[in-house]
């Protein structure tokens, strides 16, 4: 364990209340001291503790109508491969739709818009566009464990594409089905509910990459993102993609070309290595334990943590030029049923929490009330720490962990003695 501790200083509380929130600039003197008896004197410490880091899966999450769809795939050389789909509902624009006056079909398109990009932009990827045979319900919680077999869907259109700057790009669908579409029994279009029972929606994916490659995150709701069809001289229907569609986001992740770290602690969870390894999309999260402050101030009562922050570092060389780091992770409790609960400092104030990404390299949190919880006995069920957006946006990073580097994952306490 390595705890290095230096000792500071005697202050009355008030010089320590200045001390801590900065309240006063003032020079602090020792003036009205001698009237204070030792007893009533605070020691204020300043530790640095090593934290146990560990990489564990994090294999399910809630995917279903999220803001942002990720589709394609990418080939990481520490990750492995990467592949986001998904799965929505055309809705009809109004009701009891009448197509009757159409006499010819001109096109059907599928218009997707996208907000961001991550991995090799300049790979083409081929995109296919399905038909749905199975439903699927806007009011049901799908997770990141739902998958589709090739009997639940037909493949309408596939394109080879690279998605353009405009971040639109439009899929051309067979003329057949916008054909079919006129042709139907008009109680298929008397509403939603009667459309979605016809039409159950599309499941849209990309071939596998063989190297680099990009994923793209789809704003499905944006108004631009639709199915168009296009009639008679210039006349067109939308069938529209909304905050009412079934959205369900669907993740693969390979491991059979990653890191050997990966790999070990896919076997082996409990190991403790010099890095730690996080995706998103249900890939993989860190865990966190605070066993050495725990026994540190184990034998040492009447402790009052004033300060505690948890620093975080990326390491460098791991590809984060192309694959970039969050721009904030965060950081929740485990209960004791081993679900997320947030931390009583962000309970507390929010806006100090922290997590954002500082200098390129470091994250930081502040967590005094949590060390605090610890140090008065409440069980160490750890904390899980994750990029934010981290069911929408494909982020991965490697970050220092454990081991003797000065870089190392570590926890930064003050705290006072009385």
């Amino acid at each position: 364990m390595r705890i290095y501790n230096k000792y500071l200083c005697f202050f009355t509380l008030i010089v320590i209340g200045m001390f801590l929130f900065n309240s006063c600039e003032k020079k602090q003197s020792n003036i009205g001291l001698d009237l204070i008896s030792d007893s009533d004197k605070l020691h204020l410490y300043a530790d640095t503790v090593d934290v146990d880091c560990y990489t564990v899966t994090d294999s399910v999450v809630s995917s279903d109508e999220r803001t942002l769809s990720p589709l394609g795939s990418y080939f990481d050389p520490i990750f492995g491969f990467t592949k986001a789909s998904f799965v929505c509902h055309a809705r009809i624009s109004s009701s009891n739709v009448d197509f009757s006056s159409v006499s010819k079909i001109n096109g059907i398109e599928l218009h997707l818009k996208y907000s961001s990009t991550y991995g090799d932009t300049s790979t083409n990827q081929t995109i296919n566009v399905c038909r749905l045979k199975k439903e699927v319900y806007f009011d049901t919680d799908y997770y990141s464990n739902f998958t589709l077999q090739p009997s639940e869907y037909d493949v309408l259109a596939s394109e080879t594409l690279s998605f353009g700057k405009d971040s639109l790009t439009k899929i051309k669908l067979p003329n057949e089905l916008a054909q079919e579409f006129v042709n139907s029994d008009i109680n298929n279009f008397i509403n939603n509910t009667t459309f979605i029972e016809y039409f159950n929606g599309l499941y849209v994916y990309t071939d596998p990459v063989s190297s680099n490659g990009c994923i793209y995150s789809i704003n499905l709701i944006h108004p631009d993102s639709k199915m168009v069809m296009y009639y008679n001289d210039s006349l067109e229907y939308e069938f529209l993609i909304n905050s009412k569609s079934a959205i369900i986001n669907m993740y693969e992740h390979d491991y059979t070309n990653a890191h050997s770290d990966i790999l070990s602690v896919l076997a082996d969870s409990t190991l403790l290595l010099d890095k730690c390894y996080i995706q998103s999309l249900a890939g993989l999260k860190a865990k966190i334990h605070f066993k050495q402050i725990i026994d540190y101030f184990g034998t040492i009562k009447n402790v009052a943590i004033n300060k505690a922050q948890l620093v975080i570092t990326l390491k460098a060389d791991t590809d984060e030029n192309i694959f970039l780091p969050p721009p904030k992770l965060a950081l929740v409790a485990i209960n004791e049923n081993g679900k997320y609960d947030f931390l009583t400092d962000y309970k507390l104030n929010n806006s100090n929490f922290g997590g954002a990404l500082e200098n390129k390299f470091t994250y930081k949190f502040n967590i005094p009330f949590h060390i605090q919880e610890l140090v008065n006995g409440k069980a160490d069920n750890g904390i899980y720490l994750f990029a934010s957006d981290n069911r929408t946006i494909p982020y991965r990073l490697v970050l220092n962990a454990n081991g003797a580097s000065k870089d190392r994952m570590k926890l930064e306490v003050y705290y006072s003695l009385y």
